[in-house]
């Protein structure tokens, strides 16, 4: 081939590869890609100005690509990518910033609710307080109409019934001072209680004194040698006096911001096991228990019983628990130790029972001995071993 012909082959090569599109960058392809996704639309409400900032430099890089400058185009087109890259970033920056003032305006929301909450509750417990107050002055100015005498049988059964009402009244006078002051001695309550307390303790003492005042006169209307009426209207304006105590104790205790429905929480819980049997009562959630003791001693069943109990104790903390023991026979002064140590053991099994580092020491449980003035069958019937039971109450510490 003659050296003119082989200068015209390499001259029209050079005319071929000044002619060939450039290559476009692999960065373009990407960006693109970026672009179409949901980061780009949420860069492009969220944050315009970035957003903006990075389809302007993917219009250079395109423009670059035109001028058919490869490096240029490549350069700016992953610096369209980065820029895209910092719009998202700081969408979500501004998405969570959002998010966080709708957050606080909705909590200032519930915080003015609940002081109106707080705020109605004020107004209706002193409504309630007013209309104790009016309803006490209206029953004192109201003159007491004694039962009045009546025949021997009928005294013997109000005589069983005012027992049965002063067991019922120490009981629920018992439940409110577990949820007072359950930590110190009766003695030293009144003494040291909280100045919003004050109120509760006095109407408690109240209460406690007129049991006091009850079983004295009971006392003297067994052991008079003529016969003294019983003193059933006493008895029922002293379980009166320590149901009211009992109430206004859990009232107070009850605050707006607790959802409802502690004590119908565990009645559910101790139902559904299928082995209790609880019933709710004016002290609050009560399972009955028999056969826990052979002798003086609690059985290895009995023991086991009460484990399971003390577990649900531990679990439901607000509640005191009360131990409180029936017999199916009275009980003289010289046996009363004896069912003392009873109703000890089964405070001992409930605390032991709870598992290692924990203790009922914030969850105060008390034994009580009911005797036999509260029978469930009857006493000189077959079935009198029946009235021998153990009850652990749940005290329902408030109103809802």
């Amino acid at each position: 081939m003659s050296a003119r012909r082989l200068a015209s082959v390499a001259a029209l090569g050079a005319l071929v590869a000044a002619c060939a599109p450039i290559p476009r960058p692999t960065v373009l392809d990407e960006l693109e890609h970026v672009r179409a996704g949901a980061a780009a639309v949420e860069s492009k409400r969220h944050a315009p100005g970035a957003f903006a900032r990075a389809e302007k430099l993917r219009a250079e890089a395109l423009a670059a690509l035109d001028r058919k400058d490869q490096s240029g185009a490549q350069i700016l087109g992953e610096q369209s990518v980065a820029a895209h890259a910092h719009a998202h970033a700081l969408s979500r920056v501004a998405r969570a910033e959002a998010a966080e003032a709708e957050a606080k305006a909705q909590g200032s929301t519930g915080e003015a609710s609940l002081a109106g909450l707080e705020a109605e509750q004020a107004r209706v417990a002193a409504e309630i307080d007013a209309l104790d107050m009016r309803t006490k002055v209206a029953r004192d100015a109201q003159p007491v109409i004694p039962s009045g005498k009546a025949d021997p049988d009928r005294e013997k059964a109000r005589l069983a019934a005012a027992r049965s009402l002063a067991l019922q009244a120490r009981l629920l006078c018992g439940a409110a001072r577990l949820l007072i002051a359950p930590a110190q001695p009766a003695g030293a309550q009144a003494a040291s209680a909280q100045a919003g307390d004050a109120a509760l303790v006095a109407q408690l003492d109240e209460a406690t004194a007129a049991i006091e005042k009850l079983d004295a006169d009971l006392a003297e209307t067994v052991g008079a040698a003529r016969a003294i009426p019983a003193p059933i209207d006493q008895a029922s304006r002293a379980r009166a006096g320590c149901l009211a105590a009992l109430t206004a104790a859990r009232r107070a205790a009850t605050p707006v911001t607790r959802a409802p429905g502690a004590g119908d929480a565990l009645l559910a819980e101790l139902s559904a096991a299928g082995t209790w049997s609880p019933v709710r009562d004016d002290r609050g959630i009560v399972v009955t228990l028999r056969g826990l003791f052979a002798g003086d001693a609690l059985t290895k069943a009995g023991e086991a019983r009460l484990r399971e109990l003390s577990r649900v104790a531990a679990a439901h903390p607000s509640f005191p628990v009360a131990v409180v023991v029936h017999t199916d026979r009275d009980v003289s002064a010289r046996e009363e130790p004896a069912w003392a140590a009873r109703a000890e053991a089964v405070v001992r099994a409930l605390g032991s029972a709870q598992g290692a580092g924990a203790s009922l020491t914030s969850q105060p449980i008390a034994p009580f001995l009911a005797g036999s003035a509260a029978p469930v069958v009857d006493p000189r019937g077959s079935e009198r071993a029946r009235n021998a039971r153990v009850e652990i109450v749940f005290v329902t510490p408030e109103t809802l």
